[in-house]
């Protein structure tokens, strides 16, 4: 990546080269530097190939990202349905749950009726067993009696006993009244046991059926409680795996914030590598000029002294301030952003515009303009490249309002070159301002720099 930007090298070596040194050398000489400018132009265009293969790669990076975020994005949808449609199921258990313990309730009820029940059918078996207890002593003291007075012959005797017809009537009434009444004694004690058997065969069913009924709702009551047990389990992992996509979109918006980053700063990287390229170019068709011009001055027998240029060291060799403003925010590679919240290196000084001109942007020395542009962040920016004392730096000055040159054209330290402005990351019209020694990439303190 650094290397790409010491590129900016071609274009001070060629540029100034072209407008200055090249007026004092021969044209041997020219033609090794216009071999060395091919070579870079070269090396240029090869940088340029890479980027480009470096943008397209991470354009189809980021295409892959934003596949597998709408992929994840479908899959949590699906994730979302099933954990939908398991609380509905949970709910459903859940009330089928409630509605079990409220028929369990219900049979406890009925339960405790029945015992109660047949608290009043066993009193009752206890009352028809003791009447039939006393049926039965009273049945054998009858049958005692009857076998002791003759059986039936003692009822007979009891009729022809009579003393007259009258006494005959009533004697026959009372015998028949008493066997009637054995009739009804007998009848009622048969009577009584059918219904103490029934009773007691009706007890043991009731009792049997309400605690097979019980038995019956606790099952299905344990049914369902594993039912909603294992809901709960499946409601569990799906929980956990939208949570698992919900971490996965999170870093594939990351990374894709990542990946744009890396495009954009590919996409500038391309933008600074075809402004050197147009400049090495225009250095190129400079040099020819200069060779067919010495070409000429040979011919005409010309010595070398009938031609000078200006200076390599770029003006006085010093850097002076880019505008009269103060300065607002000094170099700092720890200073907390003021959009962003976060520490970020400040690269550069920032210049105030409340003085009078301060809003008019100086060329801080000679050298040839490398970009003119957008840059993210920087808003409308330019970059000049400049040999002084036989080493190169590269001076920046960002979110500019308007740019008054353009890629590859020469400057003089001091000649306006942009007015101030707020384009970019910025919160209110300065100049930010850079500077860096041997190539872009490089910041130091300007103010360390600045005559």
């Amino acid at each position: 990546m650094k290397r790409c930007y010491l590129i900016l090298t071609v274009l001070v070596i060629s540029t100034i080269f072209s407008s200055t040194s090249v007026f004092a050398e021969s044209a041997n000489e020219l033609d090794k530097k216009l071999d060395e400018l091919e070579e870079k132009k070269d090396q240029i265009n090869q940088e340029a190939n890479e980027v480009e293969s470096k943008v397209n790669e991470t354009e189809k990076k980021i295409n892959k990202n934003q596949e597998e975020q709408q992929e994840t994005k479908s899959e949590m949808d699906e994730i979302n349905s099933d954990i939908v449609d398991t609380q509905a199921k949970l709910q459903a258990k859940q009330d089928e749950i409630t509605a079990t313990n409220n028929k369990i309730t219900e049979t406890e009820d009925e339960i405790a009726k029945t015992e109660e029940e047949i608290e009043e059918l066993n009193e009752e078996i206890k009352q028809l067993e003791e009447k039939i207890a006393d049926r039965e002593e009273l049945l054998k003291n009858r049958l005692r009696a009857i076998q002791q007075n003759g059986g039936n012959t003692s009822y007979l005797e009891v009729i022809l006993g009579a003393q007259s017809f009258g006494d005959f009537i009533n004697r026959a009434t009372a015998v028949t009244k008493i066997m009637d009444s054995d009739k009804k004694i007998m009848e009622e004690q048969e009577s009584d046991k059918e219904q103490l058997e029934e009773n007691k065969v009706e007890v043991e069913e009731k009792k049997v059926s309400l605690e097979e009924n019980k038995q019956e709702l606790e099952d299905t009551k344990s049914t369902l409680v594993a039912q909603k047990q294992e809901l709960d389990e499946i409601k569990g992992t799906l929980n956990q795996q939208m949570n698992e996509k919900e971490n996965l979109i999170e870093e594939l918006e990351i990374e894709e914030e990542e990946l744009n980053e890396i495009k954009l700063t590919a996409e500038e990287e391309q933008q600074l590598i075809d402004a050197n390229a147009a400049s090495v170019q225009k250095a190129i068709e400079q040099a020819e000029k200069e060779k067919q011009r010495l070409e000429q001055l040979a011919k005409e027998e010309e010595t070398s002294s009938n031609y000078s240029g200006a200076s390599v060291s770029g003006g006085n060799g010093k850097f002076i301030r880019p505008t009269t403003g103060r300065v607002t925010s000094p170099f700092d590679p720890n200073r907390l952003h003021p959009i962003d919240k976060v520490v970020k290196p400040h690269n550069g000084t920032d210049f105030g515009w409340r003085a009078e001109g301060a809003t008019n942007i100086k060329a801080s020395a000679s050298g040839v303009v490398s970009y003119a542009g957008w840059m993210s962040g920087y808003g409308n920016t330019i970059m000049i490249t400049h040999s002084i004392d036989g080493q190169i730096y590269t001076t920046l000055y960002a979110h500019l309002s308007s740019m008054k040159v353009s890629n590859g054209q020469s400057v003089e330290q001091g000649q306006q070159i942009a007015i101030m402005g707020s384009t970019g990351s910025s919160t209110a019209t300065h100049l930010h301002f850079e500077i860096h020694p041997g190539g872009y990439k490089n910041p130091v303190n300007p103010m360390n720099y600045i005559n």
